[in-house]
């Protein structure tokens, strides 16, 4: 019975809503995401795309193998990181609880914007084998690039590996995508 009220309930917000000229659709991340960086994505690079914090903070992921290319959009309200400073502070932005190190810049849509480096775990287990107490770490480079009405992007390159990519083809990626990236509304 209680499946039928909720039912009930459900349809008749959504005539209601349609009723008074408003519409019942969400944006996906990846829309969320278009409506304020314009990008070109690494080519033949899958696309995952999801969101955190309820959905205020969208995600549109490239991925390659090991390699990944990412943008994380912060600061609406409801999310996990407010502001750069939290984000900066936050667990996304730091290796075990320490800032991550610096990484040099990049021009970013006109912008020279600092880069960070952090290493994290990587989960891989061998239900054959002991742990060995250490963990295995991936490494992230990223910049904080701010947008209109104080939301800001992050734009991250992931190698979810230990192993290092000797013919560096996903940083190649990663900074030929850096050039491609400008805000919306600026």
């Amino acid at each position: 019975m209680n499946r039928w009220i909720l039912a009930g309930a459900l349809i008749l917000s959504t005539t209601a809503a349609a009723a008074a000229g408003g519409t019942v659709k969400t944006k996906t991340p990846a829309q969320a995401v278009a409506a304020l960086v314009r990008f070109a994505p690494p080519k033949g690079w899958s696309v995952v795309e999801y969101a955190n914090a309820g959905g205020a903070d969208p995600v549109l992921r490239f991925e390659n193998l090991s390699d990944a290319v990412q943008i994380r959009l912060f600061g609406a309200p409801g999310s996990d990181y407010p502001t750069e400073k939290d984000f900066l502070a936050g667990p996304a932005a730091t290796e075990r609880g320490a800032a991550a190190s610096d990484a040099g810049t990049a021009v970013v849509a006109g912008k020279k914007l600092a880069l960070r480096r952090r290493r994290f775990s990587i989960e891989v287990s061998d239900p054959h084998h002991p742990s060995s107490g250490k963990s295995l770490m991936g490494t992230e480079v990223f910049c904080v690039l701010p947008l209109k009405d104080g939301r800001f992007a992050v734009l991250a390159y992931r190698r979810e590996s230990p192993v290092p990519d000797l013919r560096q083809k996903g940083e190649k990626a990663w900074e030929a995508f850096l050039k491609t990236v400008r805000p919306k509304g600026r």
